[in-house]
């Protein structure tokens, strides 16, 4: 007689698939469904089950289709949500042998021939079960004739018959079948709950645990159970039921929270050698530069929180003192560091050598770590604000009492400054690879330039009698006459030779338009109720507007350049230049204060440095 053959063992995933309603985690809201539609005997006739893999699609099937044919250990049991388990179809139904409940593979039953034995099937009546029931497993692998053979089948099916589909990839179903059946999506199962069962199954197995190992495997389930239990089960056996923090990282090939730590801290101290030499350890173990990145933005989004004020009291105990530290850096510093590190994991990720696009952006970080924030550079400027500035956003604002100018700078970084290629959130707004900082300084107030002040005559009155006295009076009345076009032309074509009432003397540039004197001359009489004579002069004539404008604002620019201030802004920040120059109005908003080239209103004067 031979030996008795061991006992096969039974993986965790399968030996704690739930047996109730009550034993599947994370799906209240569909337990609460189903339960209600019982109850008021609205039960549908199909249903299509959706999720990742791994949080109870299959089981949900199979607990439903146990709940609609239980019928109790007296025999006299209706529909429930709560099947006995211990009756024939309940038992038939687990082993998978009952021949009313037919699970069908869709993977490999994809065609019309295995649609039309269902359809065949679905005449026929129950032999022993309540309900006939269909459950067909990753539906969306069907062909499309399979799924158009189904649909008058699945639109009215006998009373006996209910259909239940599950599936990864709903996207792939046709609208034609998910409209014949009552959806539902099946949610990820957050970490919180699998770390909870997870410590159950270790106490009933008798594993012996740590949090940060249970932590580590929710972590990495992302939200799907059977993954949880199947690292589980792996990492059990790798330590001989003895879990730790450090052996599960290494079995996954991930980094552990506390090495991470370690090299964000010395990232952000500006300590890039031990940094390199800290991940140089971890891919040597096998961690993954992606997986790093992931896990030092998780680490800076906690350290926010906590700069932010928020209680994270789901932190694992020998990390709050790290995270905290790291809060106190402050918003500013984390944004800046979230923001390179979200554009260092694109890089990583699609680098073709990702350790050394990590090391390349560690480089980056420390480098920028020390940078001053907004509300720093402006305590160390002189003239500035003693009082203590938390808001970035106010941050190089002076609160000025009289008329001031607002000069906007822009800082280029130098070719060889890895901060040129990362993106400083909550510093300096980049654009194009530019950093850029706005500061504002009371400057005396000088002779309004007459091309800049003169007032212009309000639109749609009637013929004016005040007297023109220059060029600039004539563009200013144009303007005022909603004729902006001639207005442009004016100061940018037009040298002044003389001026007189009723007369007007000017020479031309080269690429005036011919009908300019012409428009203008039937203009000024229209304009002011006086006939107006305008000539060509051949004498070269003064400047144009737009000429004299250029000057003004160059002579503005320099004089600017020169205040204590914008000098040591300049100064502090090298290949630093002066973009704009705007004027604050009595509401404290900038305005324009000088055109481009063609004299045109300047919105957005940013020079373009290479």
């Amino acid at each position: 007689m031979s030996p008795e053959a061991p006992k096969a063992y039974r993986v965790l995933a399968r030996k704690y698939r739930p047996e109730s309603f009550a034993a599947l985690i994370g799906q209240e809201a569909l337990v609460r469904t189903l339960s209600n539609a019982l109850e008021m005997k609205r039960l549908a006739h199909a249903f299509v089950l959706t999720g990742i893999r791994g949080i109870g699609k299959t089981s949900t099937a199979r607990l439903l289709a146990k709940g609609l044919n239980c019928i109790g250990m007296d025999g006299s049991g209706a529909e429930t949500l709560e099947p006995c388990g211990d009756c024939e179809p309940c038992t038939a139904i687990a082993a998978g042998r009952h021949v009313d409940v037919l699970e069908i593979d869709a993977a490999s039953h994809t065609g019309v021939d295995d649609a039309r034995e269902i359809i065949e099937g679905v005449g026929y009546c129950p032999v022993s079960a309540r309900y006939k029931i269909y459950i067909i497993d990753e539906v969306h692998m069907m062909s499309k004739s399979a799924f158009n053979a189904l649909l008058k089948t699945l639109e009215e099916p006998p009373e006996a018959v209910k259909f239940i589909f599950a599936t990864t990839e709903i996207r792939k179903v046709p609208v034609t079948i998910l409209s014949r059946c009552q959806r539902y999506d099946l949610r990820r199962v957050s970490a919180d709950m699998l770390e909870a069962h997870l410590q159950k199954i270790c106490e009933k197995e008798g594993i012996t645990h740590d949090a940060v190992a249970l932590r580590t495997i929710a972590s990495a389930a992302e939200g799907s159970v059977r993954d949880a239990l199947s690292i589980l089960d792996q990492a059990a056996a790798m330590t001989a039921d003895k879990l730790v923090g450090d052996a599960v990282n290494d079995m996954l090939g991930r980094p552990g929270r506390g090495e991470s730590l370690v090299i964000l801290q010395a990232t952000l101290d500006g300590d890039a050698a031990t940094a390199l030499a800290q991940f140089a350890r971890l891919h040597k173990n096998g961690a993954e530069a992606e997986m790093v990145v992931t896990d030092l933005l998780n680490i800076i989004h906690q350290a926010s929180l906590v700069a932010a004020g928020a209680d994270l009291a789901d932190l694992i105990e020998n990390e709050r003192p790290g995270i905290t530290a790291l809060g106190n850096l402050g918003i500013a510093k984390l944004g800046r560091a979230w923001q390179m590190l979200l554009k260092g994991h694109e890089e990583v990720s699609k680098a073709p050598n990702p350790t050394t696009a990590f090391e390349m952006l560690v480089i980056r970080l420390a480098h920028t770590a020390n940078m001053p924030t907004p509300s720093d550079i402006l305590q160390k400027l002189p003239n500035a604000p003693h009082a203590n500035v938390k808001d970035p956003s106010h941050a190089t604002k002076a609160s000025v009492a009289s008329p001031a100018t607002s000069a906007t700078l822009s800082y280029t970084p130098q070719k060889d400054d890895p901060a040129a290629h990362s993106t400083n959130s909550g510093q300096m707004s980049g654009n194009g690879g530019q950093q850029q900082a706005v500061v504002e300084e009371t400057l005396p107030e000088t002779e309004p330039h007459p091309a800049e002040t003169a007032p212009a005559a309000p639109p749609h009155l009637e013929p004016t009698t005040k007297p023109i006295a220059s060029l600039a009076d004539i563009a200013d009345l144009a303007e005022a006459k909603d004729e902006m076009l001639l207005a442009a032309r004016i100061r940018t074509h037009l040298r002044l030779v003389g001026l007189n009432p009723g007369f007007l003397e000017v020479a031309l540039t080269e690429k005036a338009p011919k009908p300019l004197i012409g428009d203008l001359a039937k203009y000024l009489t229209k304009w002011t109720g006086q006939r107006w004579l305008v000539s060509v002069s051949d004498g070269p004539g003064g400047k144009t507007l737009a000429e004299e404008r250029a000057e003004h604002a160059v002579l503005l620019r320099n004089d600017i350049a020169e205040t204590p201030l914008v000098k040591a802004i300049l100064t502090m920040f090298p290949g630093s230049k002066i973009e704009a120059i705007k004027p604050i109005n009595s509401k404290g908003c900038s305005e324009n204060l000088h055109g481009n080239a063609n004299n045109e209103p300047e919105m957005n004067a940013v020079e373009k440095t290479e």
